[in-house]
């Protein structure tokens, strides 16, 4: 088995050992429960990947009461639910301190294969492009990484642009108020790549670079955020920046692989 697959069958295992039938009656006892589980040996990679797939265990039962009692919806003032919402509450606390786990939004389009990774940013940014691009370069190999750095002289730059963003896979969009102020990105990249993500299994992962109003972008801020608005790359301490960037590959190519 993968990693991934161990960590996320000893999630299972533990869900249903000690959460799912547990009888504490406060959601902060079964979160202590799970705090002290993640005491054991795991790497911070790794308790994301635990807690990630105990978020998806709670998420489904909650989603299954709804389903059988409320039509599907959240229930007004229902005992039930106030301790699942707790829980998630609790652990996306955790979470935030933790490496981002990405996830595909929808399914892939079988008929429309994909395989490389886009990077979309403002030239007024390209500092930070350079960091990405040397720490995509070892794997090169199996990363087909693409930025518009790779368009040579002579060739149609909307069109290669284009045939770049209808092949991929993963889409890195680095955020700053300059990107989204910029009308080419607006106009010609952030639609196609919006709509591969709703509609093609494309992934949005997004690099928050400087401080900014993403928030009130309700068509970005839907999407995986690798840091939280309020701690920017550019507050960001060497080590700190090194480890985002570390992790944005790692993501990557947990996609590109279909994990």
């Amino acid at each position: 088995m993968q990693n991934e697959e161990v960590i996320r069958q000893e999630a299972k295992d533990f869900y249903h050992n000690e959460i799912e039938y547990a009888r504490r009656s406060e959601a902060i006892n079964d979160f202590h429960a799970i705090k002290n589980r993640l005491l054991d040996f795991y790497s911070p990679e790794n308790k994301a990947l635990f807690l990630d797939e105990i978020s998806n265990l709670v998420m489904s039962s909650l989603q299954k009461h709804r389903d059988d009692k409320h039509g599907g919806k959240p229930g007004i003032d229902c005992g039930y639910e106030k301790k699942p919402v707790k829980l998630l509450f609790y652990i996306q606390q955790e979470v935030e301190t933790l490496p981002i786990v990405a996830h595909q939004k929808n399914a892939a389009n079988a008929k429309q294969e994909r395989k490389k990774v886009f990077i979309s940013y403002s030239h007024l940014d390209k500092d930070y492009l350079n960091d990405i691009q040397r720490h995509f370069k070892p794997f090169l190999s199996q990363i087909d990484f693409w930025d518009d750095t790779k368009i040579l002289p002579g060739q149609k730059w909307k069109n290669e642009i284009r045939k770049a963003i209808d092949d991929s896979k993963v889409a890195i969009l680095l955020v700053s108020t300059d990107f989204l102020g910029s009308d080419f990105i607006s106009t010609n990249e952030l639609p196609p790549l919006l709509q591969a993500a709703e509609e093609s299994g494309a992934v949005i992962l997004i690099v928050i670079l400087k401080p900014c109003l993403f928030e009130e972008f309700d068509a970005l801020n839907q999407y995986q955020a690798m840091n939280p608005p309020s701690r920017p790359i550019v507050k960001m301490e060497d080590f700190e920046k090194e480890e985002l960037y570390v992790n944005l590959v790692r993501q990557t190519k947990r996609i590109l692989k279909g994990e």
